[in-house]
């Protein structure tokens, strides 16, 4: 199953607060919050939605290509994940915020503005404001942070104290400038080629109920999928670790693509937008502000931040729920998606994908490998709208994209229309 001239590993191998982990498959099959909390006593990363919703599991990752050329840690929610899915990050949980056994500046100014009340939440909202510094640090914005700002970096985080103003006045009081570099103290060239050495080779575990693996080629994957019918590809599992936790569905044989290079690509040739399977929203919501600005908005008002950062949106197409965010916004813009099994590649429309609820186009041993689509012309708009009980961070009630082609549009004369729906039907309907 190894491509040639790779080792194949048995081991999941990542860092954590700087020491380097390898794990077999007990712990790897276990959800990382479960993991941290139980296995290792680091009890700051809390469990209570375990939806991914709440936030007060979150964690940093630094992982080279989910990173989207970004180098610096990112948050996501530790309590629907695998230890598995860790596997070549480098990950900082709360504990390792202290500095000389002391709280660091943003512990400091969330205490002091009385930013923690019951206290439950407050490791998560500390995380987030962690985030956010590591980013603006990192790009060398060190202005002071807008009330907007650490509302947007808090978006995943909930306090059922209902202490809001306090929390947001203590993120503004954060002086970047006192903010240390979390990739200073616990990343190094030598932890970076370490992780280099990790990511290029394959791995494949086996334990007690739960078979990993994680190839370095489409082919590799394509191959095992048609030997072993039964596994299933994961990716985030932004989904599938929600139905895990509440009993609904195990995550027990199953293959990851993140150490396939070519899965990461996000590329635009002449007015052709192209994505890979491991593509992430976020990931993709930067790359399209300029060219295609309405999707990248439209990624704003759904999910939370730490989801946003390691869902992606092939995963949510073939998820193919007719409620799903990305699939309504790509059918109006004419997708097509590129589909790789043992023997060939095939190129569907999205608007011909999917056949009844949860039902697709997709036979056994099936990657969705990319998605292309077109950027609309000065002779088109393009519109994706979403109505929900919430502005952020809920699921759609229903939503439409549309892209008009003017034959005059000075005179408003349409030439045709784009249409996609979703949350009316059992499908996404064109």
């Amino acid at each position: 199953m190894a491509s040639k001239g790779n080792f194949m590993r048995n081991k999941i191998e990542f860092y954590l607060n700087g020491k380097k982990m390898s794990v077999g498959a007990n712990y790897a099959k276990m959800m990382l919050a479960d993991y941290l909390r139980y296995e290792l006593g680091l009890t700051g990363t809390k469990i209570v939605c375990g939806e991914g919703d709440c936030g007060s599991c979150s964690v940093l990752k630094y992982f080279p290509n989910n990173n989207f050329g970004k180098s610096y840690f990112i948050l996501i929610n530790a309590c629907i994940t695998t230890v598995a899915q860790m596997d070549g990050s480098s990950l900082i949980t709360v504990e390792a915020l202290e500095e000389d056994g002391e709280l660091n500046h943003i512990q400091k100014t969330f205490h002091q503005g009385h930013g923690s009340q019951c206290g439950f939440c407050t490791p998560g909202f500390v995380m987030a404001l962690a985030g956010l510094a590591e980013k603006r640090k990192t790009e060398n914005a060190l202005s002071p942070l807008s009330d907007q700002d650490v509302k947007n970096a808090l978006t995943g985080n909930l306090c059922r104290c209902t202490g809001y103003k306090h929390i947001i006045e203590a993120g503004k009081n954060v002086d970047l400038k006192k903010v240390q570099l979390l990739k200073d103290r616990y990343f190094s060239d030598a932890q970076e080629n370490d992780l280099k050495n990790i990511y290029s080779t394959p791995v494949t575990i086996e334990g007690e109920g739960f078979r990993f693996y994680a190839p370095k080629s489409i082919d590799d994957a394509t191959r095992f999928l048609a030997d072993h019918p039964d596994t299933k590809i994961i990716s985030a599992t932004t989904d599938l670790g929600v139905l895990h936790n509440k009993r609904k569905f195990k995550i027990q044989n199953v293959v990851s693509l993140h150490l396939i290079d070519e899965l990461y690509s996000i590329t635009k040739d002449q007015n052709k937008v192209s994505f890979g399977a491991r593509v992430t929203f976020s990931a993709l919501r930067s790359f399209l502000k300029t060219d295609v600005p309405e999707f990248s908005e439209y990624i704003d008002i759904f999910a939370s931040p730490p989801i946003k950062n390691t869902a992606t949106l092939v995963g949510n197409i073939a998820n193919g729920s007719p409620i799903g965010d990305s699939p309504p916004v790509l059918m109006a813009l004419n997708a097509v998606l590129e589909i790789k099994n043992n023997s060939k590649t095939k190129h569907i429309p999205l608007k011909e994908f999917y056949l009844s609820y949860k039902k697709t186009k997709l036979s056994p041993g099936d990657i969705i490998t990319g998605v292309t689509f077109d950027i609309p012309s000065e002779k088109q708009n393009f519109f994706a709208l979403k109505n929900s009980n919430r502005k952020d961070m809920d699921i759609s009630s229903v939503s439409m994209s549309m892209l008009i082609d003017w034959k005059n549009k000075k005179d408003l004369e349409i030439e045709n229309i784009s249409l996609a729906c979703g949350g009316i039907a059992a499908t996404v309907l064109e």
